[in-house]
């Protein structure tokens, strides 16, 4: 088993990531009741720890994220990580209540964090459908996703920890309406275990 893909495999998730994209700015439109645009999104893809160095997340920032793992007939984990100032962003567009006051993720209420679950569980399951796709499979995460916050080397440790070998990529996607615009990245780690798996996947 090699946990190096080729080249055709790592531009087939990074095609995985383009779509997933598109998915997921609809979902939001959709969730939002208002048109979400998106930029063009940037893949990119590396080992873990170069990929988290080049993530332009401040070391010691808070941020937000959820994730989902996986698990049959292959493994994979997707995450998703919000900055505070898009969550503020996201919680405008989703509820009446003034944001000026939360200076941290500690003073969310339970409904703003429940809103900010929905969003996650929103982008992760589209790209979900994206790879089902692409992979013609038809699989769900055992597991709903929970949204959870950190300073940004705690949560990244978490990345670490998944056995993903060599292959990490990283989405970086940027989304807005008229009235306000908010970024997240979202981290695609194929498991070890399924290396071998993908390129039958993707190319049957």
């Amino acid at each position: 088993m090699s946990d190096k893909f080729s080249e055709l495999v790592i531009e087939a998730f990074k095609e995985a990531g383009n779509v997933g994209a598109g998915h997921a700015a609809i979902a939001l439109t959709k969730l939002f009741s208002r048109d979400v645009d998106m930029t063009i999104p940037y893949v990119r893809q590396g080992v873990v720890s170069k990929i988290v160095k080049e993530n332009e997340i401040e070391d010691g920032t808070s941020i937000a994220f959820d994730f989902l793992d996986i698990e049959n007939p292959i493994k994979y984990r997707l995450s998703v990580v919000f900055t505070l100032d898009s969550v503020k962003n996201i919680l405008s567009l989703l509820s009446n209540v003034n944001t000026g006051s939360i200076n941290s993720f500690e003073d969310l209420n339970e409904f703003q964090s429940s809103l900010m679950q929905e969003v996650g569980s929103n982008i992760l399951l589209r790209y979900v459908a994206a790879l089902n796709k692409m992979m013609k499979i038809d699989t769900m995460p055992k597991f709903a996703s929970q949204f959870r916050y950190g300073v940004k080397e705690e949560v990244f440790e978490k990345l670490t920890q998944y056995e993903s070998g060599q292959n990490l990529f990283l989405v970086q996607l940027g989304l807005f309406t008229d009235e306000k615009q908010f970024e997240c990245q979202l981290y695609i780690q194929p498991h070890s275990s399924s290396s071998d798996s993908y390129e039958n996947l993707f190319f049957s």
